[in-house]
């Protein structure tokens, strides 16, 4: 694994970036993942040997791949920065990317929803990449929710499958953090 600084990783989201004001919305809503990725990585690091750094870095570039995506197609930006980070050899970084979007999105998600997306698991599958999601899905623009704020939000736009995926994930991370705020 290539480790790169936060302030590499910046001057990469810099590089990518399509305008001083989308820089600066990426970049915003990046780093209240990353500090809401880091509390819980704080609570789980000891007894699961998190990656502090990887938390990071990747909280930093999960959404690289928005430069190059429009609303339209922003299903992908994950996908688009899994290819720009590997461009960068920085494969982890790339998995992240990949598998952040939502609570991850299956083979059959693809298939039942035609999805534009290469056909394969894109499921965070670390620890770290499941901190970065879970965390990434509790950040609205800048502003850190909470999990109820998600759940409703996921069952509005997707559906009571989607809500429960997201129960599924706030209990694994709950489990690992030793916490018994289940749902």
């Amino acid at each position: 694994m290539k480790n790169i600084t936060e302030e590499q990783a910046i001057k990469l989201l810099k590089k990518y970036s399509n305008s001083e004001e989308s820089f600066n919305t990426v970049l915003n809503h990046s780093k209240a993942v990353q500090k809401a990725a880091l509390s819980i990585a704080e609570d789980v690091k000891k007894e699961h040997n998190i990656n502090l750094n990887i938390i990071k870095i990747g909280s930093l570039l999960h959404d690289i791949g928005r430069f190059k995506c429009n609303k339209k197609d922003s299903i992908r930006h994950g996908v688009v920065g899994g290819e720009i980070l590997r461009k960068e050899n920085l494969p982890e970084y790339a998995e992240i990317a990949e598998r952040h979007v939502g609570v991850g999105i299956t083979i059959k998600d693809i298939k039942q929803q035609k999805l534009d997306l290469p056909l394969k698991n894109l499921v965070p599958e670390t620890k770290e990449q499941k901190i970065i999601t879970y965390a990434d899905n509790l950040v609205f623009g800048e502003r850190i929710g909470n999990i109820n704020e998600v759940i409703e939000r996921y069952r509005k736009e997707l559906g009571e499958d989607y809500a429960e995926r997201i129960k599924k994930s706030h209990n694994e991370i709950e489990k690992l953090r030793g916490k018994n705020n289940f749902l």
